[in-house]
C-alpha cells in the first residue's frame, strides 16, 4: 500500500458554472461602466426652459418706455413696462434676431396674458414687458 496517496482535486460542473456566470456578471457591469462613462454628456443632459441662470441681461431704455434697440422676428421690439417676476416662473419662448437675449412669457398662461407679449431679462427676478412694433 502506498504511504501517501495524494487526493485529486476534482471540479464539480456546477461549480464551473456557478464560476463562469460570475465573471460574465462582473464582465457586463464593466463594459456597462465604460459605455457609461463615455455617453455621460448625451444621458444627462439638462433642459431648463425658465429664466433661472439667463445672465444676458438687457439695458432699460432712458425713457419709461420705447424701443430697446432690439429686433424680433425682423421688426423693433418697444419696451412696455418694468416688472418683476421670479426667475422660476417664467418659460423661454423665444430669442431675439441677434440670438443673445431670450424672451419669455409666464409659465401660467391661464392669466389671459396676450401672446405678442414678452418680458426680457434687466437682472435676477427684475423684467421689462416687451412687445413688438
Amino acid at each position: 500500500m502506498p504511504a501517501a496517496e495524494k487526493e485529486a482535486v476534482t471540479l464539480e460542473p456546477w461549480m464551473a458554472w456557478i464560476g463562469l456566470s460570475t465573471l460574465l456578471v462582473v464582465v457586463s457591469v464593466a463594459v456597462f461602466s465604460v459605455w457609461d462613462r463615455a455617453h455621460l454628456s448625451d444621458l444627462e443632459t439638462v433642459n431648463a426652459p425658465t429664466a433661472v441662470g439667463d445672465a444676458h441681461y438687457v439695458r432699460i431704455p432712458a425713457g419709461a418706455a420705447g424701443p430697446i434697440g432690439l429686433k424680433f422676428q425682423g421688426r423693433q421690439i418697444d419696451m412696455i413696462s418694468e416688472t418683476k417676476f421670479l426667475d422660476a416662473k417664467l418659460i423661454h419662448v423665444a430669442e431675439d434676431d441677434s440670438g443673445v437675449y431670450s424672451l419669455y412669457q409666464p409659465e401660467d398662461q391661464t392669466q389671459g396674458f396676450p401672446k405678442d407679449r414678452y418680458f426680457m431679462k434687466v437682472k435676477p427676478d427684475d423684467y421689462i414687458e416687451v412687445k413688438q412694433e
